[in-house]
Order: C-alpha cells, then sequence, then structure tokens
C-alpha cells in the first residue's frame, strides 16, 4: 500500500492522466465512487471506465485496455477487479500505461506484472484484516494516499480533504458484496450507516433510500444489502454501471435523484425478469 500511495502521489504532483477501471456490481461501483471522488479532493486528473458485461466480460481484458488507451491515460487503477488479469496488464504495458491493481478477490497461480497490487490476500501481505471488499481496499489506498501527500506537505496552506466522508459509500459496498463482517468491516460498515443516519452522507445513496420509501434517520444494514444495493447492481445487470457510478459520485442532489430514479425504474424490470424466470423453471 505505500509503494500505490508513491506511484498515486507523484501521479498526481506531475499532473498525469488518472483512469479508474471499475466493475459492474455495487462493490465495484462504491469503490470507484471512493476512488473518484478522493483523488478529485486531491486535484488528481481522474476519469473512469466500466466494462460492458455482455461484450467485454469481467476485469482488465486486453479489449477493455484498447478501449482505455483512447482515452490515453498514463495509469490504470483497477477496483474490485485485476488480480487475474494477467493479458490485459500485459497489454497496457506494451502500451506504454501503468497500471496499479486494487483488489480483494483471490489470486489465481499468476500475479499480473502491474507496477503495484494492493490486495490483503496475495501471498505475503501482512494485513490482518483479509475480508475487505474491493470498496474497502480503495479506501486504505486513499487514505495511504492522503498520509503520502501530507508528508510531502502539499496540503500546507490548503484544507485537507475528510476520507471519513466516504465511509457511507464503504458501509454501502461492504454489505453489498456480503463479505464476512470481521471486526474491521463491522467497524467501517458501523461509520457509515452513523453517516447515513446524521443525514451526511452521499447524496447519491440518500437519493436511493428515498427513492424506495426509506428513512434516512433509520437506515440499517438491511438499507444497503436489499434497498440500495439492488438498485445499484440493476444498472450493471440490464444497462450500465455507468449510471450507478454517476449517481454515487454526484454532489448535485436534483441529479442524484434523476438517477436514483431510474436505477429504480430498472430494478423493478430486473425483478419482473426474474419472476418470469422463475414462473417459467417451475
Amino acid at each position: 500500500i505505500d509503494q500505490a500511495a508513491t506511484l498515486l502521489a507523484e501521479a498526481i504532483q506531475q499532473s498525469k492522466r488518472l483512469l479508474i477501471i471499475a466493475d459492474y456490481d455495487a462493490d465495484g461501483a462504491t469503490a470507484c465512487a471512493v476512488g473518484i471522488r478522493a483523488l478529485r479532493s486531491f486535484g488528481a486528473n481522474v476519469d473512469y471506465l466500466v466494462p460492458d458485461r455482455f461484450k467485454l466480460g469481467y476485469g482488465l481484458s486486453p479489449e477493455l485496455v484498447e478501449l482505455a488507451a483512447q482515452r490515453h491515460p498514463d495509469l490504470l487503477i483497477t477496483v474490485d477487479n485485476g488480480i487475474a488479469s494477467v493479458e490485459g496488464v500485459a497489454r497496457a504495458r506494451s502500451l506504454g500505461i501503468a497500471t496499479l491493481i486494487t483488489d480483494h478477490h483471490l489470486p489465481g497461480p499468476e500475479l499480473p506484472a502491474a507496477e503495484c497490487i494492493v490486495n490483503p490476500n496475495q501471498p505475503g501481505c501482512e494485513f490482518p484484516s483479509k475480508a475487505l471488499a474491493g470498496v474497502g481496499v480503495m479506501f486504505y489506498v486513499v487514505l495511504a494516499l492522503r498520509a503520502e501527500l501530507r508528508r510531502r506537505g502539499f496540503f500546507k496552506g490548503k484544507t485537507e480533504p475528510n476520507l471519513a466522508a466516504l465511509t457511507d459509500l464503504v458501509a454501502l459496498g461492504t454489505i453489498a458484496d456480503v463479505v464476512p463482517l470481521d471486526a474491521n468491516n463491522r467497524n467501517l460498515v458501523a461509520q457509515g450507516l452513523k453517516r447515513l443516519r446524521a443525514g451526511r452522507c452521499t447524496p447519491g445513496i440518500a437519493a436511493l433510500l428515498r427513492a424506495a420509501g426509506r428513512q434516512l434517520a433509520e437506515a440499517s444494514s438491511f438499507d444497503l444489502g436489499f434497498v440500495a444495493g439492488p438498485r445499484l447492481n440493476a444498472a450493471g445487470r440490464l444497462a450500465d454501471m455507468s449510471l450507478g457510478i454517476e449517481c454515487l459520485i454526484t454532489d448535485d442532489d436534483a441529479r442524484a435523484a434523476n438517477c436514483a430514479q431510474e436505477l429504480d425504474r430498472l430494478n423493478r424490470e430486473r425483478r419482473n425478469i426474474e419472476a418470469e424466470m422463475l414462473q417459467q423453471a417451475l
């Protein structure tokens, strides 16, 4: 993680172009939103790209790298994927694009030849909490990056971004990905729920809960796992997860509400499709 923090700090100070390669489920979307929000608060030039699951499948494939290369990034940052993307990383390297992998999935026999890999489940990692979701890994990366920027005197004369404001996104991704609630994840989720109940959450999460008629002041892990999570996932299943990510990264309440309404509609459509499939199966 220290290596990742150095890599990102240098990229920010050299005004390099960063591109987050997201995944199309709620964990991937929240991890992307944590990355975008934190990196932009540090003044980074950062954007994101999500694979179309029907055309490009999962992870950082060589085909997705070709698509990413059209945006001329200096550094690709994977969130919630990448630990198995040996060919994709090799393709990026051949195009002169560096890769930072942040993932929580179990690695295969071969690790990608990335500039840096942050994954608590990779061989030799001594991080004690192995149950982090992709969003949890990305949250730790941006915390380490802030510490590195602080060490470099980056915030002199500036207000330091409050990364605790991202814990509602961490809580949502952690619960929606159904990772074990070890002590560390439980703490992250508790902090996120506290922010939600206090009404100090990301506009998109508030809008998703409102679209479902849920009260913010009484928000629980049920609301994250069975209300907000499925609505986000519906975008990745039926349309494009960019809609879900846009909902989570906007600070405009009206735009968040519009995105949430569309996600709510997609979720109803998903339910109807699943009900029809069940009837056919029966």
